[in-house]
C-alpha cells in the first residue's frame, strides 16, 4: 500500500511542470562566479609566492653579506634594532601596497568589468 502511494506521488511530481524557472543567463552567472573565485585564489597564491621569494632573497643576501663582511651585517642589525618602529611601519605599508597591486585591484577591476558588462546588456 505504501509503494502504491509512493508511485502515485512520484508520477504526480514528474508529470507536473515545476513552479519556478531559471533565468536565461543562469549558467553564465554561475560560471563567472566560479571564475572570479578561482582568479581570487590564483592572485592570492601569486602574492604569497612573491612574498616568499622576497623573504628568501633577503635571507640569502644577508647570508652572503654575513660570509663576506660580518661587520656590515652587524651594523645593519644594530641599525634595524634601533629603528624598529619605522621599519615595521614601512614593511607594513609596502606589503599593503603589494597586496593591493597584486590582489585587491585585480579583484576590484574584474568585478567592475562584469558588473558594467551585465548592466550594459540588460
Amino acid at each position: 500500500m505504501k509503494s502504491e502511494k509512493l508511485s502515485e506521488i512520484l508520477e504526480q511530481s514528474f508529470g507536473a511542470e515545476p513552479d519556478y524557472r531559471l533565468p536565461a543567463d543562469f549558467a553564465q552567472k554561475v560560471s563567472s562566479s566560479v571564475i572570479r573565485r578561482e582568479k581570487w585564489k590564483t592572485d592570492l597564491r601569486e602574492y604569497l609566492y612573491l612574498m616568499a621569494a622576497l623573504i628568501i632573497l633577503i635571507a640569502a643576501a644577508s647570508g652572503v653579506y654575513y660570509l663576506l663582511d660580518k661587520e656590515l651585517v652587524i651594523r645593519l642589525v644594530k641599525f634595524f634594532k634601533s629603528n624598529i618602529s619605522p621599519l615595521i611601519f614601512m614593511i607594513i605599508i609596502l606589503n599593503f601596497i603589494l597586496l593591493a597591486d597584486k590582489v585587491l585591484l585585480r579583484l576590484l577591476f574584474s568585478r567592475w568589468k562584469t558588473e558594467h558588462f551585465d548592466s550594459g546588456t540588460k
